[in-house]
């Protein structure tokens, strides 16, 4: 039987995986079974619901907790001012100021960072995608409730580690990696769809998490609230929607094309390094440090409510109170942001399935540029309508920030060890995100944030080259390995045989 089994190695697939073809041990009717397929996609996208609260729901409470906790306040109630060498008055920081408390978001990203470096995709592959969505989501849980209560940097700090923990073993690896193993045909789409979740539960907490803040509910019963509702976006879905592969159902991935029987599968029929061979490649360590770039630029996020709080105001100092008509357009800017995150996830992956991933990664990253750049530009007086196209441009470098990862590395080490391999890339995003919040912070408070937003560009560029260096010299490097792996088997095969 194994004399019969033919050598040819099929061209790349749209999303860089290659198709190994075995010419007589494939299933001839394998099972799709679509409808549950997609059953897996509607429940990886209700838990990326849940990840727009640590994504990007927190943002709503940056301002209000740095003016409660974090400014100094006259008898009145007042924010005191001081002024600086250039002229400008700025707020009198007490607690260590903005700066410490945006190191809860540093700390937070360093969590997700560590198990995901060192034993997150480990315990995914020995547990499943079940178990760890259920295991995270009641960390992250813990986490909400406790910063809900925090008062000061401990708490916050505790309530941080508890997030990016919880986060780090679910919500960062199991969306991607169940696209993966779910999808070979239309993946870009798919990841896509999963991955505007985080739009569409950032757009839900933007329409009610302000009002509700101003309200009797207050800051804290919010937050709350997202505690209950983190549970329910990830224990629920693990426990009723999502399988960890086809197989468990005795399904195969949408848009295979057949089976493979045990011998095939010992050809190594999934094509891609091992973990232990990406580690060695210097393809995998370019993806990485382009990751690294894309994730400091990406923890500008973290002031963009300062900046936007500036643009409400005619006086771009004295931010003590807020007026109706402040908090609605306020709410409406992040309300835009977030509805065109929607829209780009789905449309980043549609262009890299129908055009390429460089064409993905060029739209994404160049309006991103565009949109930090005008940044600086966006006081109180600036025309609305172009305050509104900075957020549709902004949106699309913050939803190339999920989406391109998994391609990159897709296209770069191969389907074959995926998840361990994609657990440790996507690891250097966040540490991005880590190293570049408290830059912006203190960036801000200095009144220097301007020459952050300058030099993201320079940054957003090297993530570019770097992931479509990775990507084609990866695809490459694998690809040969794949022949001669396969070369090799047959023949040792054929020659047993003889």
């Amino acid at each position: 039987m194994w004399s019969s089994i033919g050598r040819k190695i099929s061209s790349c697939t749209s999303d860089g995986m290659i198709n190994m073809t075995v010419a007589t041990d494939t299933v001839s009717a394998p099972r799709q079974g679509h409808g549950r397929h997609w059953t897996v996609v509607i429940g990886a996208f209700i838990v990326m619901i849940g990840a727009s609260i640590l994504l990007s729901r927190l943002l709503i409470f940056t301002a209000p907790i740095i003016s409660d906790l974090y400014y100094l306040k006259d008898a009145a109630g007042k924010v005191v001012l001081r002024t600086l060498a250039s002229g400008a008055r700025v707020p009198v920081e007490i607690n260590g100021g903005q700066g410490a408390y945006l190191l809860y978001f540093s700390i937070m990203t360093f969590t997700i960072v560590i198990p995901l470096l060192f034993f997150a995709g480990q315990l995914l592959a020995r547990f499943g995608a079940r178990v760890m969505l259920v295991v995270g989501g009641a960390v992250m849980t813990i986490g909400l409730v406790i910063f809900a209560r925090s008062t000061g940097n401990a708490t916050f700090y505790l309530a941080a580690a508890l997030l990016g923990l919880g986060y780090g073993l679910s919500m960062a690896l199991i969306p991607p990696v169940l696209v993966n193993n779910w999808f070979v045909a239309k993946r870009g789409l798919v990841l896509g769809i999963v991955l505007a979740g985080t739009g569409v539960g950032g757009v839900i907490w933007a329409a009610i998490g302000p009002s509700l803040a101003t309200s009797s509910v207050g800051r804290r019963g919010v937050l709350q609230i997202m505690a209950v509702s983190m549970a329910i976006c990830t224990i629920l879905p693990a426990l009723f929607l999502i399988r960890n592969r086809p197989a468990d159902v005795g399904l195969v991935p949408y848009g295979a094309a057949g089976t493979p029987v045990a011998g095939a599968a010992a050809l190594g029929a999934v094509p891609g390094f091992t973990y232990a061979q990406a580690r060695r490649s210097s393809n995998l360590w370019i993806a990485c440090l382009g990751f690294l770039a894309l994730g400091m630029v990406l923890s500008v996020t973290q002031v963009l409510s300062i900046i936007f709080r500036t643009a409400a105001y005619p006086n771009p100092v004295d931010k003590t109170t807020w007026t109706p008509g402040q908090v609605a357009f306020y709410s409406s800017l992040f309300m835009a942001w977030l509805i065109c995150v929607v829209f780009w996830k789905p449309v980043l992956g549609m262009i890299n399935d129908k055009i390429g991933l460089a064409a993905m990664l060029l739209v994404s990253a160049s309006a991103m540029a565009l949109a930090v750049v005008y940044l600086p530009s966006m006081v109180y007086g600036t025309p609305v309508i172009l305050m509104y196209v900075a957020m549709l441009l902004m949106s699309s470098g913050i939803s190339s920030a999920l989406v391109a990862p998994p391609l990159v590395i897709g296209q770069a080490m191969g389907a074959r060890e995926f998840a361990k391999i994609f657990s440790l890339a996507v690891a250097f995003l966040y540490a991005g995100n880590a190293i570049g919040a408290p830059i912006w912070g203190l960036l801000g408070t200095s009144g220097n944030t301007k020459v952050g937003l300058y030099l993201a560009p320079i940054l957003l560029t090297l993530f570019v080259l770097a992931s479509l260096v990775a990507a084609r010299r990866g695809q490459a490097q694998y690809r040969r390995l794949a022949q001669a792996e396969t070369r090799a088997q047959v023949t040792s095969r054929e020659a047993t045989t003889a």
